[in-house]
């Protein structure tokens, strides 16, 4: 699989440099690729291991993985400049204009890399559709996140379907096409039910951070968030409170402690670990039949398992 990244990030980095004759828009995106190759370039994997899950031959699906993975990353930056959550991002610390002006180009970008990774013009036309339609349904679902009006379960695993479960049937699918298949029923179903998982063990995590991550700080509406809400005691009416803007930032400032208890004694940690790991299990479970034509399964497990340094 380091083998598979540094492939894919060599396309990457050949793209950019091909398309991008400015000099400073140039010396950006690369920036930017370089930090995203740091991050194992999990989307791009998962395409590559499609191929060849799928039975596809040669290496135009490394191009096709850095499309997406140039896809991915121009919708990271955008999320974390609507967002503002993610200061340490090298996107975040230049001006707003040009970050989104250089997000705006790696998009461009990636559709087209898409284009040229393969002459079967059929294929082509097929795999640049549904780019476009996964960008679209993941606007829906980043409009609703940025709305942060979820009311219940429902409504917010709605929205990871549309936002994050997209993005992942993205990758997978396309190595599918790439190999010559239409896009695949099973495929689609346990790549939505990764990125809820994901999404869900995200919003564990994101609960007890004390700073700009933080799920609680930043007033989002998770499954956890809103269980923790529906549980409190009466002693706990300050997360209520600031929740409904009666306290400030401030107010709570030194409650980081607190708040950790108040998560464990009411089980919201619990609860949203729960959910996470039903629908593993259930991607697992989708899984489980292609596990016959190869070491797909686990090659997909070790490359979900990769953790960022």
């Amino acid at each position: 699989m380091n083998e598979w990244v540094s492939e894919i990030g060599e396309q990457m980095r050949a793209q950019a440099e091909r398309w991008f004759t400015a000099e400073p828009l140039a010396r950006s995106a690369c920036r930017f690729i370089e930090e995203k190759i740091g991050e194992f370039l999990k989307f791009g994997q998962l395409t590559v291991l499609h191929f060849y899950m799928f039975e596809g031959k040669g290496h135009e699906i490394y191009k096709a993985a850095a499309a997406v993975e140039l896809f991915i990353l121009a919708s990271d930056m955008l999320d974390d400049l609507q967002d503002s959550d993610s200061p340490a991002k090298p996107w975040m610390q230049i001006p707003v204009a040009e970050a989104l002006h250089i997000a705006t180009s790696l998009l461009a970008l990636s559709q087209q890399t898409m284009l040229h990774c393969t002459d079967n013009d059929r294929i082509r036309a097929e795999m640049l559709d549904m780019m476009n339609e996964r960008w679209l349904k993941a606007a829906n679902g980043q409009m609703l996140d940025l709305q942060n009006q979820a009311k219940d379960e429902a409504s917010y695993i709605n929205m990871i379907r549309q936002k994050s479960g997209s993005l992942i049937s993205l990758a997978c699918q396309t190595g599918v096409m790439l190999a010559g298949h239409q896009r695949n029923v099973q495929v689609e179903e346990y790549a939505m039910e990764i990125g809820i998982a994901s999404q869900l063990k995200n919003d564990v995590n994101d609960m007890l951070r004390w700073d700009d991550k933080s799920d609680f700080l930043q007033k989002k509406r998770t499954l956890v968030t809103m269980f923790l809400l529906e549980s409190l005691a009466e002693e706990d009416g300050w997360i209520s409170d600031y929740y409904e803007g009666r306290l400030s930032r401030s107010d709570i400032s030194a409650f980081d402690g607190l708040f950790a208890a108040v998560c464990e004694r009411t089980g919201a940690l619990l609860y949203g670990s729960v959910m996470s790991r039903q629908h593993y299990n259930r991607f697992v479970e989708l899984l489980e039949p292609f596990a016959k034509k190869g070491p797909w399964t686990d090659l997909f497990l070790q490359i979900l398992k990769q953790k960022i340094a």
